[in-house]
């Protein structure tokens, strides 16, 4: 048996699964977290499993300071490790089971297919010299390529071209591609509605947050830009804001910095790290932020009070509020569904009332709502009550999808293999 192990590199934290060939069945899914963060313990959480539904859970914490790559050999020898309990193997060993290596990249400028990496791809395999030596393939798959759809009227921004040539055209490329390409594909199937026939706008919400409309099956519109910076704010992103604002808020907004050995403007190094939620509340912990705003005395941890709560609640809500009521205006009153995801759209059952409550005609079922999405069965739930409104147009259904990115990916690299007859 032969398998694809699905990579998400995080700048903290490392997920994967392995998944068998043609089936992609599950063998094992865990996740890294603080990973290369200063006086943490990375701690690697990983499941096996197993044929019948039976489950076994590991849990290990590394030493403090690990280095990111030291981390990923661990992954992959407990992955090594933990296989041989499989039954589909008497054996396992990386470099003669693993068929490729997934990988989500997040930015891929124009390229609107996976990327495929081998042995003879030499300056590709420096990038992933980590990964080369157990495995002959890898595939690249761009958050970006979802988006290759927009029309050039979306994507197009009104500034005249630059006078050096910029490393790839200054246009929107939006994110999150991945995840709304999962999203689609489960509707599709839960709706029984080809998804050339799906009009959606997809509400993808967590640390990193963008929304997403999709007409006939295609994305027409998102509200990340060239960068993930732009659209709503996020944990520590500030999202869209007067473009201006940076300059007077930080007068050498232009001056080169160093961040993860990387030089950025110190502007954008601000708006990327030191905006969003955090930089209102405190806290980039929403269910933090929610819940405080509910309460009448400070959050004894983050003594965040309930009064900055509810600006920080109510800042996300409008921001939020802006995207989805323009792509309903959009898509002219034929709206297949409004989709939430990710950690807050699907877990927090407070913005998920609050967006709806601007809907004409539609009303959610509050019971259905506070239990929200089971993530161990990777369901899909309506909160909303499909009824019937004016002139006998139903009124907009709303769903809480919990998404996959590494399967997505894992299917992507499939169909690169199978296309390409490797």
């Amino acid at each position: 048996m032969q398998t694809i192990l699905a990579v998400n590199c995080g700048s903290s934290s490392i997920k994967f699964k392995l998944f068998t060939i043609p089936q992609l069945d599950t063998l094992i899914s865990g996740q890294a977290s603080s990973v290369a963060s200063r006086g943490s313990k990375p701690s690697i959480k990983l499941t096996v499993h197993h044929e019948g539904g039976r489950d076994d859970h590991e849990n290990e914490e590394e030493d403090e300071n690990m280095p990111y790559e030291d981390v990923f050999e661990r992954i992959i020898v407990l992955v090594e490790e933990k296989a041989t309990r499989l039954e589909q193997f008497e054996k396992f060993k990386a470099d003669d089971v693993i068929k490729a290596v997934s990988h989500r990249v997040v930015h891929g400028g124009t390229e609107t297919e996976p990327m495929l990496i081998s042995q003879e791809h030499q300056e590709g395999l420096q990038k992933l010299d980590d990964l080369s030596d157990f495995a002959p393939l890898h595939i690249l798959c761009f958050d970006t390529l979802f988006h290759s759809t927009l029309p050039a009227h979306v994507y197009t921004y009104p500034i005249t071209a630059p006078k050096q040539e910029p490393a790839i055209p200054l246009r929107k490329y939006g994110a999150h591609g991945l995840s709304y390409a999962y999203i689609l594909r489960t509707m599709s199937e839960h709706l029984g509605k080809e998804k050339d026939r799906l009009n959606l706008i997809m509400c993808h919400l967590g640390s990193g947050a963008s929304v997403c409309m999709v007409k006939d099956g295609k994305s027409f519109d998102t509200s990340m830009g060239l960068t993930p910076l732009e659209g709503l704010p996020g944990g520590t992103r500030t999202g869209s804001i007067d473009p201006a604002l940076i300059f007077h808020h930080t007068p050498d907004a232009s001056e080169k910095v160093d961040f993860n050995g990387l030089p950025v403007s110190k502007g954008e190094m601000i708006m990327n790290k030191e905006g969003g939620l955090q930089a209102i509340a405190g806290t980039s912990n929403f269910g933090t932020i929610a819940a405080t705003m509910r309460s009448s005395s400070p959050d004894p941890k983050s003594h965040l009070t309930p009064e900055t709560a509810k600006l920080t609640y109510e800042v996300f809500l409008d921001r939020l509020l802006n995207f989805v009521g323009a792509y309903l205006l959009k898509l002219k009153g034929d709206t297949d569904a409004i989709v939430f995801s990710g950690g807050i759209g699907e877990k927090s059952a407070d913005i998920r009332r609050d967006l709806a409550e601007h809907i004409d005609g539609v009303e959610i079922d509050e019971e259905v709502n506070a239990k929200g999405v089971d993530e161990r069965k990777g369901d899909v739930v309506e909160i909303s009550k499909n009824k019937v409104v004016g002139g006998g147009r139903k009124s907009v259904r709303i769903f809480v999808c919990f998404t996959d990115e590494e399967i997505q990916t894992a299917m992507m690299t499939l169909d690169v293999l199978q296309r390409r007859n490797l």
